[in-house]
């Protein structure tokens, strides 16, 4: 075993995967008793193992607890997949998933089950350790070293805020209200960064209320003024009780943020687009248009309209339903849908420019923090599909003459590509979206690999299955929280030619990945179809999980922090 876990944390930055006979995967980290439990078994041959054989959980003396039959699920990735579902056992301890066949005996790692064990395993450390470290090594002075270099970017520092906000508003999970009270010194402890870059815009003459997307560049990206708005807004209305000036000098800010981006966006810088047709699925070639938003910056504006009227300010109410109008235009109708996919978004209105092809928007684009030809116009661009502010607006005026066109929306969303798009993975995990003339992807096309919308994909599931009061979601939160936590593709181990699970937290679980850091509780960007860096045009052909990228990042790591936060709420 140490052997393995030194193999893993040292030497897998990069590698590529060999063609694998067999892997037993299974989470890492463990299972929360009372959710769903699965072991997935992977092989080069589809007849391997029969639908149907028989599996067991075995207690440490060797006696089965749990008895079942395997699901088999079909090919993918070029493995066949093997499914054993064992949610109905309910007793915590440890114990080993075993199968005897004819000539050979299947074993997993040590699996552990307890009552929402993710959490008690992961809250300290990631809210609290992790953070705390990255606060000491921050560059700035101020927030948090933010991923495996120096660097500090805006919209991650926004991501991570907005999941400890989460947290906090959650309410669930703290054992004693200091805890309370550290969390909110995290948030201010961000949000003081936040606050330093957009000051740093207006002195440098960008615009008051714009931000700058880290304190050593000067570039102004329209989703993160966006998001300035939608966080300073948020924070303002968490911390008036405890901090009036500094609440109403951030809702200041938010207003700030609101009108200079509503007057200047959308912008698009004169860069040579090197990125942009790889990863928003575009001809190759095309540029982006001057004139329209992108649709994940008008699901921010709509997120900032209704913090901003949460937070008291009442003339954002006809903001936000001006913005979810236009959202709802965008929306794939089931007549135009992608391979029976419908209800997620076109990128843009018009796609004269394109040739009139009409590709629809992915879970992710951001493309690194660095000033190079081609990355401006994706930066910041993390939140997949993110339609939690809808959800908001139904709640907050459910009598609203619009208020039932809002719901459709977000229904079309969830059934028509939501939980089909998830489904058609044996781990159920979010895709990076469907690209023209490839169908639906995961891991192509990307910058490198990004484990945030595995997690924002669970929270949003979970809002989903509160929202509409379906278990349908379940299932897709836990196995999108699952791949981080271990039960994912798995890493090749050559010695053994195995394919092994692994969690993706650092220093958490029986066999973890590392990270550049070393910072216990950091995740790492995982699995991808390219190497780290690197962008992989979009194919089916070469669509699977074949590097494994070790940068760590607080956009990943504190995401997940929310969505086991609703795991544990949302019973």
């Amino acid at each position: 075993m140490k052997r393995i876990l030194l193999y893993i944390i040292f030497s897998v930055a990069g590698s590529v995967f060999l063609i694998g006979q067999t892997g037993v995967l299974s989470s890492q980290v463990g299972y929360d008793q009372g959710r769903e439990m699965r072991v997935l078994i992977c092989n080069d041959d589809k007849d391997f193992l029969e639908h149907g054989t028989e599996f067991t959980l075995n207690d440490f003396s060797g006696r089965p607890v749990f008895k079942g039959k395997l699901e088999s699920w079909g090919n993918k990735w070029e493995r066949y997949w093997w499914i054993a579902d064992f949610s109905e056992f309910q007793g915590p301890g440890r114990y080993i998933f075993k199968i005897d066949n004819s000539g050979f005996s299947l074993r997993s790692d040590t699996i552990t089950i307890g009552n929402s064990l993710l959490w008690n395993r992961c809250f300290h450390t990631i809210a609290f350790d992790n953070l705390n470290t990255r606060a000491e090594q921050a560059r700035s002075g101020k927030g948090w070293k933010d991923c495996g270099s120096d660097l500090q970017e805006f919209s991650s520092h926004v991501v991570a805020i907005d999941a400890l906000c989460d947290v906090l508003e959650i309410g669930i999970g703290f054992t004693s209200p200091d805890e309370r009270k550290l969390l909110v010194e995290q948030i201010i402890r961000g949000s003081g960064y936040l606050a330093h870059l957009q000051d740093k815009a207006d002195s440098l003459g960008l615009g008051d209320g714009s931000v700058i997307h880290e304190d050593r560049q000067t570039d102004v990206v329209t989703g993160n003024v966006a998001k300035a708005a939608m966080i300073f807004a948020r924070i303002s209305r968490l911390i008036r009780q405890s901090d009036e000036v500094l609440a109403r000098d951030y809702l200041k800010r938010a207003e700030k943020a609101f009108t200079w981006i509503e007057v200047n966006g959308p912008i698009v810088n004169p860069e040579e687009q090197i990125f942009f047709p790889h990863v928003h699925g575009a001809p190759l070639g095309s540029i982006p248009p001057k004139d329209q938003w992108m649709t994940r910056d008008l699901v921010m504006m709509l997120r900032a309209s209704v913090e901003l009227f949460r937070a008291g300010e009442n003339g954002y109410k006809k903001k936000a339903i001006h913005y979810a109008e236009k959202i709802i235009k965008r929306q794939v109708p089931e007549s135009e849908s992608e391979d029976g996919l419908f209800g997620h978004f076109y990128t843009y209105d018009d796609y004269t420019q394109f040739r009139d092809i009409r590709f629809t928007e992915k879970a992710n684009i951001h493309c690194g923090a660095w000033s190079k030809e081609g990355r401006i116009y994706n930066k910041g661009g993390h939140y997949p599909h993110y339609l939690i502010p809808m959800l908001d607006m139904i709640k907050i005026w459910p009598g609203h003459k619009d208020a039932k066109r809002w719901k459709k929306c977000v229904q079309n969303f969830a059934y028509g590509y939501f939980i089909p798009a998830s489904r058609q993975s044996p781990f159920l995990i979010l895709p990076a979206g469907y690209y023209h003339n490839e169908g639906l992807l995961y891991f192509s096309s990307w910058y490198h690999a990004h484990n945030k919308i595995y997690a924002l994909a669970a929270s949003l599931a979970l809002e989903f299955q509160k929202f509409f009061n379906d278990d349908q979601f379940r299932p897709i939160a836990v196995g999108n929280i699952q791949w981080i936590a271990g039960l994912n593709a798995g890493l090749k181990d050559e010695e053994i030619s195995k394919y092994l699970p692994v969690s993706m937290i650092s220093g958490i679980g029986t066999r973890y990945s590392g990270s550049w850091t070393g910072i216990p509780g950091s995740i790492c960007n995982g699995f991808s179809a390219g190497k780290q860096f690197r962008v992989t045009p979009a194919s089916a052909e070469n669509d699977m999980p074949v590097y494994f990228n070790d940068e760590d990042y607080i956009a990943h790591t504190v995401p997940y922090l929310a969505a086991l936060a609703r795991l544990k709420a949302y019973k």
